[in-house]
C-alpha cells in the first residue's frame, strides 16, 4: 500500500539489520536445490576457476578502454567512505555510499546528498538498495528495516513511500515488475533466492507473483551476506548470483530463469561437510577455517558484457579478479590489474576495497579508492592525494 506524509509508520526490526550495515560481507557457498528453471542447462557455461598465484595479474588493455574517469569532488559534505552501488543517468552520477545518496555531475562536481535516515514520515532507516528511473527522474530507496520503498525526485524531495511487506537484501526494477532476493531469510513458506512482484509502478503497487531458485535452510546455517550489487543489468535482462551454488542466472523481461554460468571452483569449493556438524559456535568460528585453507568461495559483483564476463572471488581474505572471453572461452584471473590510461599502463592491486557493476548499454564500472595504499604511484596518473574521494573508471568493450 502507498503511505502518504503523515501516515504512521513502523519500524520493524529483525537479524538483517546488523547485517546490511556492513559495507562488505562474506558468502560461503556450497550446493542447493534446484527449481524448475533450473532444469534449462543447455545454454549453461562451466567456467574452470582456479586459484591464481599472488603475482598473477589480469590484463584488461585487450579487452576494454577506459571511456570515462570521474574523480568526485571532495569537501566535508560529500566525502564517501565506500561506494557501495554507481547510477548514471546521463550527466548525473547517484552513488549509494553507506547510508547515503550522493549526486555528482560527471565532470565529477558535488550536486547534493540524500541522507534522510531517521524515523520521520519521510526518512529511510535502512538504505538497503538503490534504483532510478531515468524516464521519470526519480529516486527509489528501499529500507529492508520498513521493508518499503521510498521515491524521491532527482532533487531528493520526498514524493510518497510504498510498503512492499518482504524483508529483501537487493531489489530491481523491470518492465513488469520488480525482482528481490532475500539471501538466506526465510521471506515466504519456502527459502528461496528469487522473488517476483507484478506491477507498472510504485503509485499503483506491485503483487507477489512467484519465488525461484528454492535452497534448504540447513544448508544456510552458516550463510553471512556478500554483494554491493545483487543484480547487474546485461544484454536483454539482468544478472543474478546465487551463491548457493556459484551460478550466474540470467532474469529476462518475462520474469523467466536460467542458469548461464557456473563457476567450479573445483576441490577448492566449501562443502556442506566442512560447516555442519563442526560445533562451530559462531560465524568467526567459520571464518576462522575457511581462512586457514585454501578454499575459494564467493563470487562477488559481475559485470557481463557481449564479449566477456567479470567476477571477483574470494580466497583466504583475498579477493581476486577473473576475466572470461566468451569468443575462446579462455580464462584470466589475478590479484593484479592491469589497464591502459592516457597512454600510460597502470597496475594496481586489485582488493576489496576495489569494487565493479554494471550501468547497463554494455558498459560497466570500476571503483577505484585514491588511497597510496591502493593506487601507489598511479596517484599522480589520475592527480589524487590520500583522503580524497574514490575515482569511478567507466569501460566498455574493445
Amino acid at each position: 500500500m502507498i503511505r502518504n506524509f503523515v501516515s504512521n509508520r513502523k519500524v520493524i526490526n529483525f537479524e538483517m539489520k546488523k547485517i546490511v550495515l556492513f559495507p562488505v560481507f562474506i558468502f560461503i557457498l556450497f550446493g542447493c536445490k534446484s527449481s524448475s528453471n533450473e532444469s534449462t542447462t543447455s545454454n549453461l557455461k562451466t567456467i574452470a576457476q582456479n586459484l591464481p598465484g599472488s603475482t598473477s595479474s589480469v590484463d584488461l588493455t585487450n579487452f576494454l578502454e577506459i571511456a570515462e574517469v570521474i574523480k568526485l569532488n571532495t569537501t566535508d559534505s560529500s566525502i564517501i567512505d565506500f561506494v557501495n552501488k554507481v547510477l548514471i543517468d546521463g550527466d548525473l552520477v547517484f552513488i549509494k555510499g553507506g547510508s547515503s545518496v550522493f549526486k555528482f555531475d560527471k565532470e565529477g562536481n558535488f550536486l547534493g546528498k540524500l541522507s534522510k535516515k531517521g524515523g520521520g514520515p519521510d526518512e529511510y532507516t535502512n538504505l538497503t538498495d538503490l534504483i532510478i528511473l531515468p524516464d521519470q527522474k526519480k529516486i527509489w530507496v528501499y529500507d529492508s528495516n520498513q521493508r518499503a520503498i521510498f521515491q524521491y525526485t532527482y532533487d531528493f524531495e520526498y514524493e510518497f513511500d510504498y510498503t512492499l511487506s518482504f524483508p529483501l537484501f537487493g531489489l530491481e526494477k523491470m518492465d513488469n515488475g520488480l525482482v528481490g532476493t532475500g539471501g538466506y531469510l526465510n521471506v515466504l513458506d519456502k527459502f528461496s533466492g528469487l522473488h517476483f512482484f507484478a506491477g507498472s509502478n510504485l503509485s499503483t503497487g506491485y503483487e507477489f507473483s512467484k519465488s525461484e531458485l528454492n535452497f534448504n535452510p540447513e544448508k544456510a546455517k552458516y550463510l553471512h551476506i556478500n554483494r554491493h550489487d545483487f543484480f547487474s543489468k546485461t544484454i536483454g535482462g539482468v544478472n543474478f548470483v546465487n551463491s548457493f551454488n556459484d551460478t550466474i542466472y540470467k532474469i529476462s523481461p518475462d520474469f523467466s530463469v536460467a542458469p548461464e554460468f557456473y563457476i567450479d571452483f573445483g576441490n577448492k569449493k566449501v562443502t556442506e561437510e566442512e560447516l555442519v556438524g563442526k560445533d562451530y559456535t559462531s560465524i568467526v568460528d567459520v571464518f576462522q577455517y575457511i581462512n586457514s585453507s585454501e578454499k575459494s568461495f564467493n563470487v562477488g559483483n559481475i559485470v557481463n558484457l557481449e564479449k566477456i564476463l567479470l567476477y571477483n572471488f574470494f580466497n583466504q581474505g583475498r579477493s581476486f579478479l577473473s576475466l572470461f572471453d566468451k569468443r575462446s572461452d579462455q580464462l584470466s584471473s589475478g590479484q593484479k590489474i592491469l589497464f591502459n590510461y592516457q597512454d600510460t599502463t597502470v597496475m594496481v592491486d586489485f582488493s576489496e576495497e576495489i569494487s565493479l557493476g554494471s550501468i547497463g548499454n554494455n558498459q560497466g564500472y570500476m571503483v577505484l579508492p585514491s588511497e597510496s595504499s591502493v593506487l601507489g604511484d598511479s596517484q599522480s596518473i589520475f592527480n589524487v592525494k590520500d583522503g580524497d574521494n574514490p575515482i569511478i573508471l567507466i569501460f566498455k568493450e574493445k
